[in-house]
């Protein structure tokens, strides 16, 4: 199975772990519920108990709060019958306990029966012996209600936490022994591939072959295509008269390539394996909370694991973009930027939505573009999602201004803002893979910046940047031949 197949199952299982995780210890939440609602009930047909017995001693009647009272009594059930979902229904069918909605729809009626009363006695329609025999027969149903609910709501409870609990501990047993197989599989694949690509092999090892053996998938695609691409570069210079340093030069080429490979291998194993691991724990913690009734802190850490698995579903996309940064597609259009501006500023909905930023776009072009449109809609969208991300708090006017245009024979785009800016001293690692200056700021893959340069180089275009604390500039250079 293909790495980016290996983390998307990863993902899938996790976030069912969490789903039932989280839907069980509400349904335990809701048991309890239940519970207090009937002691409501009970407390509420105790103060009405308290109004009759004035009634019975000559004190004056407060209509007011009898029928405030039986109002109460009334809502309780309700409440009860709104909880109760279809899947709740059908374990009650199941268990024999659905009785429990009778017994509240007949609460109701008996409080609409009370109500009735309460109008009737104010409008002198009732005498007050009628009106305090009619309270009375109310109570006694309500009490009795109360005693009828209890049962069969406890043996629910008890049933849901019976099933509920030993599913979530088998499914989390399963989750954490599959999950940790995979990682296992993912990190020996990208460790297996370090030492090959790192190692000096020995005049009689056959480099194929080790591929063969030590590598699968992904991995092993991108190191065939590497090592054929770099046989065909070779072969096309073989009669050169600068064939020595041409090969020399590709030589270093190839190392740096390798150094630069395993280094990808070694981020990419580090940043898939912490919230692995993370989520390991934190999935130990939820089944401890559970078994502790600690349900809140059990919803707490469901939520931190399915955030780590957003991360690491980021990651895999961003990694997934970046190899295909270089592979070409036939189906080229003619782009309509308005479009594409539209479209990437509801991509960005959750970014801009509580941002101060002014993001002010300016499109001038007097020849049609055809190329790759999601090419530059990852261009632009990066680019912009930095500058929204990174705008300066301390700034009151912040922007962020993008503006398409061309000029004789190029096509540029230009990124501007007035943010935090990018440090002098890392200025030149800015489009390094697995590079983040403002962690603090905001979180990502660190691949971003890559994946732009990638796009611009298979476009035979330029980027440059200036930046300072009064903010950054982006430029993009690309000529139009490649693009009409």
């Amino acid at each position: 199975m293909n790495i980016s197949r290996k983390l998307m199952l990863i993902v899938i299982l996790t976030a069912a772990e969490v789903s039932i995780t989280i839907y069980s210890a509400f349904e335990i939440a809701k048991g309890a519920k239940f519970h207090q609602l009937n002691f409501l009930h009970l407390k509420y047909a105790q103060q009405l108990t308290k109004s009759v017995k004035k009634i019975e001693n000559d004190i004056p009647i407060d209509i007011n709060t009898i029928e405030s009272d039986i109002l109460l009594i009334r809502q309780l059930p309700i409440e009860c019958i709104d909880e109760i979902n279809p899947l709740n229904l059908a374990i009650m069918k199941a268990i024999n306990t659905d009785q429990t909605l009778t017994i509240c729809q007949n609460d109701i009626k008996i409080a609409d029966k009370a109500l009735l009363s309460v109008d009737q006695y104010k409008k002198g329609e009732l005498s007050r012996d009628d009106f305090l025999l009619n309270l009375n027969v109310s109570l006694n149903s309500f009490n009795k209600s109360s005693e009828l609910f209890e049962e069969p709501i406890r043996k629910t409870v008890s049933f849901i936490l019976m099933t509920l609990i030993p599913l979530v501990l088998i499914i989390s047993f399963f989750n954490i022994i599959f999950i940790t197989y995979l990682s296992r599989t993912i990190s020996s694949s990208i460790r297996n591939l370090t030492l090959l690509l790192s190692s000096k092999p020995e005049s009689n090892i056959n480099l194929d072959d080790e591929l063969e053996i030590k590598t699968s998938g992904e991995l092993k695609a991108l190191v065939i295509a590497a090592r054929q691409r770099i046989k065909n570069d070779l072969l096309n210079i073989e009669n050169s008269i600068e064939l020595k340093e041409i090969i020399n030069s590709q030589t270093a080429s190839l190392q740096q390539a390798n150094d630069e490979l395993a280094q990808f291998a070694y981020r990419a194993s580090h940043d898939l394996k912490s919230p692995l691991s993370g989520a390991k724990s934190l999935a130990h913690f939820v089944i401890e909370d559970i078994k502790a009734g600690d349900t809140e802190e059990a919803s707490q850490n469901a939520l931190i694991i399915y955030q780590q698995m957003e991360k690491l579903e980021t990651l895999v996309v961003d990694i997934l973009l970046l190899a295909k940064a270089e592979i070409g597609n036939e189906d080229r259009n003619i782009i309509d930027f308005n479009q594409l501006i539209v479209d990437m500023k509801e991509r960005l909905t959750w970014l801009m939505q509580d941002n101060p930023c002014t993001l002010k776009t300016t499109i001038n072009l007097s020849v049609p573009i055809k190329s790759e449109k999601a090419r530059f809609a990852q261009i632009i969208e990066n680019l912009i999602s930095n500058g929204l991300k990174y705008y300066d708090r301390n700034k009151d006017a912040p922007f962020v201004h993008c503006d398409i245009f061309n000029e004789q024979d190029n096509f540029i785009i230009i990124v501007t803002d007035n943010g935090i800016g990018i440090p002098q001293k890392h200025q030149s690692e800015v489009f390094d893979m697995f590079k983040r200056f403002h962690a603090d700021t905001s979180s990502g893959s660190g691949l971003g910046m890559a994946l732009v340069k990638k796009h611009i180089e298979y476009l035979n275009g330029e980027i440059s940047l200036q930046s300072s604390a009064e903010g950054t500039a982006f430029k993009i250079i690309i000529p139009m031949d490649k693009l009409t």
